[in-house]
């Protein structure tokens, strides 16, 4: 959340929302930016993402970088050891949270 807000997104977590896709096992956080939702999931560590990872039907999931067609399909950002699922017809959205997502890690604060 920390990287979405400093990339001057606006989350905000939906905690009444349930997570879309049942199947993976990492621990969700549904966050909704404008008319935008996210789910992220959270693993342990990347070996546990990626073996989460292979459950996703991935026919139904776009790259951020990809062109999204008529049927509007979600945008899938994997990360370290995080899966992020964007619902989001802007394309300049979809670059940002998968910008923010995909970053290093955060670097401390300038001193003022």
């Amino acid at each position: 959340m920390y990287r979405l807000e400093r990339s001057g997104l606006v989350p905000h977590v939906d905690s009444s929302a349930k997570p879309d896709e049942k199947e993976l096992t990492g621990k969700p956080l549904i966050m909704k930016l404008g008319q935008s939702t996210l789910e992220v999931y959270i693993y342990p560590d990347s070996s546990a993402r990626i073996a989460d990872a292979k459950k996703l039907d991935r026919s139904k999931l776009i790259d951020a970088a990809a062109q999204q067609t008529i049927q509007r399909e979600r945008t899938l950002i994997e990360s370290a050891n995080i899966i992020g699922l964007l619902t989001s017809l802007s394309s300049h959205q979809r670059e940002r949270v998968s910008d923010a997502l995909t970053a290093g890690a955060p670097q401390p604060d300038k001193p003022k």
